[in-house]
């Protein structure tokens, strides 16, 4: 046997195999968010997502931010650079806190609706 199967052996505690009954959520490395709006979100991420995905999303507003899911539609890939998701499923309370939180951002940062492109 050698190295690196003897450590694989030396496990403590005893294992499962998957049985399809254990499911993950990964969630790091977040990614960054780019552009925001109340209709979606362009995430730079170099992980690759199919144009058409669903996806959800955990978000929180602001570092006190109570986290909110929202489930997506990836509408533009970037590949190595990111995506766009438009919000397909939110609920009007969690789309009301969007608008809110993007109302009192900063002013420099906001663009007019549509003015690149993006979600």
């Amino acid at each position: 046997m050698s190295a690196s199967q003897d450590d694989r052996e030396r496990r403590i505690d005893p294992r499962l195999a998957d049985e399809g009954v254990v499911h993950v959520e990964y969630i790091a490395p977040s990614p960054h968010v780019r552009d925001l709006s109340a209709s979606g979100v362009y995430l730079a991420d170099p992980r690759q997502l199919q144009l058409g995905q669903t996806v959800k999303l955990r978000l929180s507003l602001g570092a006190a931010g109570v986290p909110f899911v929202v489930t997506g539609m990836v509408r533009r890939v970037d590949p190595g650079h990111g995506f766009a998701v438009e919000f397909i499923q939110l609920e009007s309370a969690d789309r009301r806190r969007l608008k809110e939180f993007i109302a009192r951002g900063n002013p420099e940062k906001i663009s007019p609706a549509g003015a690149d492109g993006l979600v």
